[in-house]
């Protein structure tokens, strides 16, 4: 379920099955968010933990006691009570009330800019991003190869993408597609990071992605004019919802 608050309505839009996935990372390796927020603090380039690190740390903060009492019933800190508060709190991060749901939803013309408004016919139209990019989320919950990190004198891709997790050679370089929603605030872009502003991507997709043996059939050249690449990367800013970022805390349990 989605949420879109626009002013005094709140519109709910809840995506087809069909258009859901509840695999994550980018080449779908986990399912569940409970899963998903674990595998971070075990990544050696990232936290470089385990999951009895993980207690034994926060089960020496006395601080935590109250918090875990009072969710789990207990003050016992185990790995599974850590990924579901981990997971609740990633559910509480919403996107909605966006220049583009303003002006789609609440019929408030004045949100949008003629930019990205003409932007809006690109992207479901003549770009026909939405073949892949579908629903409220701008994500059909598939995995497509774009040719995103291959190398043709070598003959091969720097990672495997999806084939990785399910041996399949057909998937070669295939990676889930990302929803849209506050696409401005991530930079920068694809799974490696290779393209650093909306613009490139843009570019990236009209000239058809980078030609390899397993590149999927719905990537192809878009013909987009430099006013059509314009006008749909302001519609992508036009995504952008209201939710203020997320700020650290500066007072943590002792």
């Amino acid at each position: 379920m989605t949420v879109a608050n626009l002013g005094a309505r709140t519109v709910l839009v809840d995506t087809p099955e069909s258009e859901r996935s509840h695999a994550f990372f980018w080449d779908g390796r986990v399912e569940g968010l409970e899963a998903q927020v674990l595998q971070p603090i075990a990544n050696p380039n990232e936290m470089g933990l385990d999951g009895r690190a993980l207690v034994e740390r926060l089960a020496r903060v006395p601080g935590y006691a109250p918090y875990f009492a009072e969710s789990f019933g207990s003050t016992q800190v185990i790995l599974e009570r850590v990924a579901a508060a981990l997971a609740d709190y990633v559910r509480t991060l919403r996107s909605g009330n966006s220049a583009y749901d303003r002006w789609r939803y609440a019929g408030d013309a004045s949100r949008m800019s003629v930019s990205a408004q003409r932007g809006s016919d690109v992207f479901f139209f003549k770009g026909r991003c939405a073949t892949c990019h579908a629903g409220f989320n701008f994500s059909d919950g598939r995995y497509s190869n774009l040719g995103v990190g291959w190398n043709g004198t070598a003959g091969r891709f720097a990672d495997e993408g999806r084939a990785a997790v399910t041996g399949r050679p057909a998937d070669r370089g295939r990676f889930k597609t990302p929803a849209l929603r506050d696409v401005s605030r991530h930079a920068p872009y694809m799974h490696d990071g290779s393209l650093p502003t909306l613009r490139a991507v843009v570019e990236f997709y009209n000239r058809g992605g980078n030609e390899n043996p397993w590149r999927s059939q719905r990537i192809r050249p878009l013909n987009l004019t430099s006013q059509d690449v314009d006008d749909l990367v302001a519609f992508l800013h036009a995504l952008e919802s209201d939710r203020p970022a997320d700020v650290a805390p500066t007072i943590f349990p002792h």
